[in-house]
């Protein structure tokens, strides 16, 4: 069994919406002998709302020491790696922010934890380089998963119109400057529509429709809502949070330096000339949403996740 630690979040979005996906993933493998199930420590009766299949919850604090095993995400990786050590448990710490392992916890307990982890999961280029640079002598036990993205949720609409689409709790006084330096010199046939208290079908729909997305990401695992944009065929503007890099694609992807307000928003402006010109290439975005179709696919994240079983079943 395998008993994901998961915070409380009622909306289940970034790091919450993996955790569920992956115990939906493994249940629906229907493996034998193998279940994966969600754990609320801090409420057991506590559910996200999220439309996941064959999901399972813990609903007790009794624990099975020889067959369960505990993910933990790296935010509580020192203090619940400790716990499930006293309790004779096996885990495994699953990182899906290369830049959230110290958080809330001192280098020494960090590195306790991730010693005596059974295998440390990752889910992008980035973290794993993170992982390698801090524990090199671990290496043989980090794996790699893939995340995916549904592509047949977020496509381009068949009619695009002059939006730009942003999120602002993505680094909100970074939008607002964008925002106000782009505002006197924004065309009239353009409008700016921030996204925000949405579920995942009207952001697809949003996104499908716009044309020009702003990605505000900052020291991210790997950030999907840029992913998800440039599959809905946006222009994707502004920063990598790092772990961009892996898929910011020629093209359709232009990278802005952290904190450079003007010249991010001289690329916005720069990019609707050239779309109102006539003179923006979008077949090299038809090629580049084939690309990521591939690279964040749901047979690549299933695929991973049953090598991460049949590791686990070995061990």
């Amino acid at each position: 069994m395998l008993t994901y630690l998961c915070p409380n979040a009622k909306k289940a979005s970034g790091g919450v919406k993996v955790i569920y996906r992956h115990v939906s993933l493994i249940n629906d493998m229907q493996i034998a002998q193998v279940k994966a199930q969600v754990f609320h420590p801090k409420d057991v009766s506590f559910r996200c709302d999220a439309s996941f299949a064959n999901l399972g919850f813990k609903k007790d604090f009794i624990f099975n020491k020889k067959h369960e095993v505990f993910v933990i995400h790296e935010m509580w990786a020192a203090r619940e790696a400790r716990i499930a050590r006293d309790k004779g448990i096996r885990y495994i710490i699953q990182v899906q922010g290369g830049y959230d392992i110290f958080r809330k916890a001192d280098i020494a307990s960090v590195y306790t934890a991730y010693q005596h982890a059974e295998l440390i999961t990752c889910v992008s280029d980035d973290i794993y380089a993170c992982l390698l640079f801090l524990f090199p002598e671990f290496e043989q036990k980090i794996y790699r998963l893939h995340l995916s993205v549904e592509d047949d949720v977020f496509k381009p609409a068949m009619h695009k119109e002059n939006i730009i689409t942003y999120m602002p709790r993505k680094l909100e006084k970074h939008s607002t400057l964008v925002m106000n330096f782009i505002a006197r010199k924004l065309p009239a046939s353009w409008k700016i529509f921030p996204i925000q208290n949405m579920n995942q079908q009207a952001v697809a729909e949003t996104l499908g429709r716009s044309k020009i997305f702003l990605s505000f990401s900052e020291l991210e695992g790997l950030g999907l809502p840029p992913i998800e944009a440039a599959l809905a065929g946006n222009l994707v503007i502004g920063y990598t949070g790092e772990a961009g890099k892996e898929y910011w694609l020629e093209g359709q992807f232009h990278e802005v330096k952290c904190g450079d307000i003007r010249s991010f928003s001289e690329m916005v402006l720069s990019k609707i000339k050239e779309m109102d010109s006539g003179h923006f290439d979008f077949n090299k975005i038809k090629h580049n949403i084939t690309t990521l179709q591939d690279k964040y696919s749901p047979v690549r994240e299933l695929a991973g996740l049953r090598g991460l079983v049949d590791q686990l079943i070995k061990g």
